[in-house]
């Protein structure tokens, strides 16, 4: 049985919190990560090795996402510059978290020198790009970030059964994703504020089509290492990746039509309205936190106000 199951309507409680702060850093330590079993999500190496291949990536990832925003924190207004702050200090801690979190994939008996080796040369390629660029393929990373974070979010049975700890950790990471998942848009818009509308769509749209494709490509590359290593052959887990990725109710195939929004002429990532999913993280975690600190640390909340709902969509 889930262990927050039964703490739910004690994170629901009240304790509402109003005003209108779009973004807000967590202070957030994860204990040293040790996975009880190999195939720590529920004993499910698909599922167990889909978020092992991400988490590889994310060291590296946020780096190069952090040093796309930074130069533009001077030039911008100051809502946005504030956000870029906020933006950079969730990411570095993600980096952080993810460090750790990497290490113990390694002790329980992977080797991800590919997986790392398949990052490293994506930031390589876009580092030498230029900054309007480095800002496109950011914003394009985090659409896909925030659509699976906001997929684990709502469906909470991709996490069940796993260690309260990483469950921590990975909800976390998902809520703040979802958070600033407009940061790097509006970024972009502020940098091509000169261009037509028609140029942003087709560049964006076309950023994000490459951007994809290297996305699945080398994180399915990443889950065929790691099972191979579960002793799978390499047609066999290709097939088995693609399978279970996009089943019925898999993430692959629930984060479609979020991930098509974005091809649409006018879109904004706050067109997508997370303000509840956020708060119902938010709430997941308080539970946890009662299970695994006694405190439920910051203030949970039960339904967004009006105020928290025009400032997550300005």
């Amino acid at each position: 049985m889930d262990q927050t199951n039964s703490l739910s309507v004690i994170a629901a409680s009240p304790g509402e919190q109003t005003g209108t702060q779009r973004m807000h850093v967590r202070q957030f330590r994860a204990k040293p990560a040790q996975q009880a079993a190999r195939h720590w999500v529920r004993g499910d190496m698909f599922a167990t090795a889909f978020l092992n291949a991400l988490s590889v990536v994310f060291p590296r990832g946020e780096a190069f996402m952090i040093e796309a925003l930074r130069p533009w924190k001077d030039r911008a207004d100051c809502q946005l510059a504030q956000d870029i702050a906020t933006f950079i200090t969730q990411e570095a801690a993600h980096s952080r978290e993810h460090v750790g979190f990497n290490k113990a994939i390694i002790d329980a008996g992977y080797d991800i020198e590919a997986l790392d080796r398949a990052i490293k040369q994506f930031v390589s390629f876009f580092s030498g790009c230029g900054e309007v660029t480095k800002l496109g393929a950011t914003m394009c990373i985090e659409h896909l970030t925030a659509i699976v974070a906001a997929e684990i979010l709502k469906n909470r049975e991709h996490l069940e059964g796993t260690d309260l700890e990483l469950r921590k950790l990975w909800l976390w990471h998902a809520v703040e994703e979802v958070e600033h998942k407009a940061v790097a848009f509006d970024v972009w818009m502020f940098a091509t504020r000169e261009w037509s509308g028609a140029r942003r769509w087709l560049t964006r749209s076309a950023l994000l089509l490459a951007v994809s494709l290297s996305f699945f490509i080398n994180r399915t590359r990443g889950q065929v290492e790691l099972l191979q290593q579960d002793g799978l052959s390499k047609p066999t887990a290709w097939w088995k990746c693609i399978r279970h990725g996009f089943a019925k109710g898999a993430i692959g195939r629930n984060v479609m039509g979020p991930w098509a929004e974005f091809l649409r002429p006018g879109f904004h990532p706050h067109q997508i309205d997370d303000s509840e999913l956020l708060i119902r993280g938010e709430n997941m975690l308080a539970a946890i936190k009662l299970v695994t600190e006694g405190s439920a640390g910051d203030a949970v909340r039960t339904t967004p106000t009006l105020s928290e709902k025009l400032a997550v969509n300005a």
